[in-house]
C-alpha cells in the first residue's frame, strides 16, 4: 500500500553504491532541500529537529527501525519526532497513528520493533484485546497496560492523529521512510546504513549552520597541586 522513495521528492536519485562516512563532505546528490514552506519547529536548547515520517505497514521502515534506535535516536543534540503518516481517514491508519502517538507519549519506544513484527505477522493491533495481549507479551504489567489503553483512547492522542495528518500534508510526504532535518533537508536513501549516515551528516550540517557546536569530550582538569609557579631570578 505504501510507496517507498528511491527517488527523493524532486526526482533526485540516490545511488545504492553511495558510501558516506561522517568525515565526508555532503554533496547535493545526497539530499534535497525542502521546497514547500513550513513553519519552523521550535526546539529546546538549540537542538536540531529531526522528523521521521514512517508507517507500521512499510517494510523498509520495519527493516531500518533497529538501526535508527541504536544510532540516530541516541543523539542528545536532536529533538526526534517519529510520525506515522496519515494519508487518509482509514480506520487502520488512524489506529496506527494512535499507537505511535501513545508509544511516544509514554516513552515506550522499546515497543516499536515488536509492533512492527506483530503487524507484519498479521496481528491486528487495532483490536483492543489483541493490543492488550501484545502489551502484556512485551513486558507491560496490568496497571501499565491500563494506563496505555487509557492514553490510547484519550482526547490528546486523538488530536495527535489530526496533527500527523496535517504534517503529512504540509511536508508533502509521498513515501516512507522520509527524514526531515531542521525543516530544511530531506533524506530517504534506499539502503538503511546509507540513510542513517546521510541523516547523521545532515544533523551535523544543520548544527553548524545554526551555530551549534557538537559537544566534545571535556579535557581532564589539571590538578592544582601539579602546577608549580614560575620562578624568577634576580
Amino acid at each position: 500500500m505504501l510507496k517507498f522513495l528511491s527517488i527523493i521528492f524532486g526526482g533526485l536519485l540516490i545511488s545504492n553504491s553511495f558510501a558516506l562516512t561522517p568525515q565526508n563532505q555532503l554533496e547535493s546528490k545526497d539530499y534535497t532541500i525542502l521546497s514547500v514552506p513550513v513553519p519552523k519547529t521550535q526546539t529546546a536548547d538549540g537542538k536540531v529537529d529531526v522528523k521521521e515520517f514512517f508507517s507500521y505497514t512499510c517494510i523498509h521502515c520495519k527493516d531500518i527501525e533497529p538501526l535508527i534506535e541504536s544510532t540516530i535516536m541516541l543523539d542528545k543534540n536532536i529533538d526526534f519526532n517519529k510520525i506515522q503518516v496519515v494519508w487518509s481517514d482509514q480506520a487502520d491508519i488512524t489506529g496506527f497513528a494512535k499507537l505511535n502517538a501513545t508509544i511516544q507519549a509514554l516513552k515506550l519506544q522499546k515497543l516499536n520493533v515488536p509492533a512492527f513484527n506483530a503487524i507484519f505477522s498479521n496481528q491486528n493491533l487495532n483490536e483492543p484485546k489483541i493490543l492488550r495481549t501484545f502489551l502484556g507479551q512485551n513486558g507491560l504489567k496490568s496497571t501499565d497496560i491500563d494506563d496505555f489503553i487509557a492514553t490510547y483512547n484519550s482526547f490528546a492522542i486523538s488530536g495527535k492523529v489530526g496533527e500527523y495528518k496535517n504534517l503529512t500534508k504540509i511536508y508533502n510526504i509521498t513515501g516512507t521512510p522520509t527524514f526531515i532535518i531542521a525543516d530544511k533537508y530531506i533524506a530517504s536513501p534506499a539502503l538503511p546504513q546509507q540513510l542513517v549516515l546521510v541523516v547523521q551528516a545532515l544533523i551535523k550540517k544543520a548544527s553548524q549552520e545554526g551555530g551549534i557546536e557538537v559537544p566534545k569530550k571535556p579535557k581532564k582538569a589539571v590538578s592544582k597541586s601539579k602546577i608549580h609557579p614560575a620562578t624568577t631570578t634576580k
